[in-house]
């Protein structure tokens, strides 16, 4: 009887691919939120909506870098998917990518725009330094020997109007910022944000017992801004 040993020759071949990165606001920030996405009627348009990501990197098993894509600021508003960068790693199966969204010439992130309500319009430009990790779970991340596979660190602008800092069910208002404007000269500062009581508007704040102002909790949630591929899984690490 012959025997024959059976070699699987698309596994255990090496090679390399490239991991290709790109990261998106979506309509919600290119276009703006519509009241139908906010729970009390409001509505918002951004003008600008800048991302510092200053580290992109894909892990492997052991949580080594395999490969990262120098890092940059971009303006989300500007319509379509951009680019981040490309890495030749090896062509194999990964789980995590690695995010770092931080200060870099500029702030972390840099929000302004209008923000609508009962049919008034008051604007806000805000500058935050929060400085987050997204440990990201891409969905089936394989990169091909001698081919390409996206990975997308995907911007969520309607985090900023959420109403919980730790519900997955978290609701989108804008009716508390707008009357933040103690002024009423129209435009809504992080300092009146700041003069804002947590407490007395009902928003929760789960564990984070230090959030205590309106200020703190849209701070916050610029931390949570970061998903992949659309709604994937991120761990973010404060």
């Amino acid at each position: 009887m012959h025997r024959f040993l059976l070699i699987p020759l698309a596994i255990g071949c090496g090679g390399t691919g490239d991991w290709v990165v790109e990261t998106w606001g979506e309509d919600y920030i290119e276009e703006g939120m519509p009241e139908s996405v906010f729970e009390d009627g409001c509505s918002v348009v951004y003008d600008r909506f800048e991302v510092g990501v200053s580290e992109v990197a894909l892990l492997d098993g052991d949580g080594a870098i395999a490969g990262s894509v120098p890092g940059a600021r971009f303006e989300m508003t500007e319509p379509g998917p951009q680019t981040i960068g490309s890495v030749g790693v090896r062509a194999t199966y990964y789980s995590t990518a690695r995010f770092v969204v931080s200060s870099t010439d500029d702030a972390s992130v840099h929000a302004s725009g209008t923000l609508t309500c009962g049919g008034a319009d008051k604007s806000f430009d805000w500058r935050f330094d929060t400085a987050t990790t997204y440990l990201c779970e891409p969905a089936d991340l394989t990169i091909p020997a001698g081919g390409e596979a996206l990975t997308q660190l995907t911007i969520h602008g309607d985090h900023l109007f959420y109403d919980g800092l730790e519900d997955p069910d978290a609701l989108v208002r804008g009716q508390a910022v707008f009357d933040a404007d103690a002024d009423a000269d129209g435009a809504i500062t992080q300092e009146e944000l700041a003069a804002v009581s947590v407490a007395t508007l009902g928003y929760a704040v789960g564990q984070y017992s230090e959030v205590t102002t309106l200020a703190d909790f849209v701070s916050f949630l610029t931390q949570t801004l970061g998903h992949v591929d659309g709604e994937g899984h991120c761990q973010v690490d404060l």
